[in-house]
């Protein structure tokens, strides 16, 4: 059975924060990603993040996107690093794929992302997951909390079959990936698809529309899911939220604005208002 879902359906909730609250209440987020000239991916990431909630944002980049990064987002901490570096302790979750492309350094991030140790959160999203899917066999599937986001291409390369295979069964596909890498499963598209690893059940965003066809906006959705991970969401109700919030967005700009032009960046601030309201 599929349960469809939207942002007024769905009861999940942040934790209502104390009047003693800190920082580090709210999560230690790590964005891994935007290699060389592929940095806004990962800026925006590491913006969507701090936007709804984390505690702490940590940007970890080629080093020729930290000045962009700080000018943008000084409460970001930005840091240039080779391929060979390691994570440093005291992550909550790591959010990796956002500007990654097919080079040597992009894979290094990538090896140390799927290498940490099992108690961190991990996202894997956009250049991450095609690398997930060209080195499964070097994945080590665990039980710590993974989740996937592929669009329709990357879910393709995740199962080897065709981009026709997936949208003809969009659920079938999700559930596949899920047993495959014990993760819960955004399948993004028309009609986005939740996957829960713990039994497979399957939900669908009913809103959500062609306004978010554009660059950047997987980067976003991205983001919000790593703030709602950091702020004690199980995985799954991460997913479902922030799919939630991503197309309520999408529908606003397009009931305020239209449906063509928007700019990824304009959603932030939207789902930041949803989350306050």
């Amino acid at each position: 059975m599929i349960e469809d879902f939207n942002f007024d359906s769905i009861q999940i909730k942040i934790p209502q924060r104390s009047e003693n609250s800190h920082k580090g209440d709210f999560g230690k987020v790590l964005v891994l990603g935007g290699c060389k000239g592929m940095g806004g991916a990962a800026i925006l990431s590491s913006e969507a993040s701090l936007f709804c909630g984390s505690g702490l944002v940590h940007l970890h980049t080629h080093s020729t996107n930290v000045e962009a990064s700080l000018k943008r987002n000084p409460e970001v901490m930005a840091l240039g690093i080779d391929n060979d570096y390691e994570i440093f302790d005291g992550i909550d979750v790591v959010l990796c794929g956002p500007g990654l492309k097919d080079d040597e350094w992009s894979y290094g991030v990538y090896k140390q992302a799927i290498t940490i140790n099992d108690k961190h959160a991990l996202i894997l999203d956009a250049g991450a997951l095609r690398y997930l899917s060209k080195s499964y066999k070097d994945f080590q599937v665990t039980n710590r909390s993974l989740i996937l986001t592929p669009h329709p291409g990357e879910a393709s390369m995740l199962l080897n079959v065709s981009i026709d295979e997936i949208q003809e069964d969009r659920s079938g596909a999700a559930k596949e990936i899920s047993n495959k890498y014990n993760a819960d499963v955004i399948l993004k598209g028309n009609k986005t698809i939740v996957c829960s690893k713990i039994d497979n059940r399957i939900s669908l965003c009913n809103e959500g529309g062609p306004e978010l066809a554009t660059g950047g906006t997987g980067d976003i959705l991205a983001g919000v899911i790593s703030a709602m991970v950091a702020q004690k969401l199980t995985p799954h109700d991460s997913c479902i939220l922030s799919t939630a919030l991503h197309a309520r967005a999408g529908k606003s700009f397009n009931e305020n604005v239209g449906e063509i032009g928007l700019n990824a960046s304009a959603l932030i601030p939207l789902i930041r208002n949803l989350l306050n309201k």
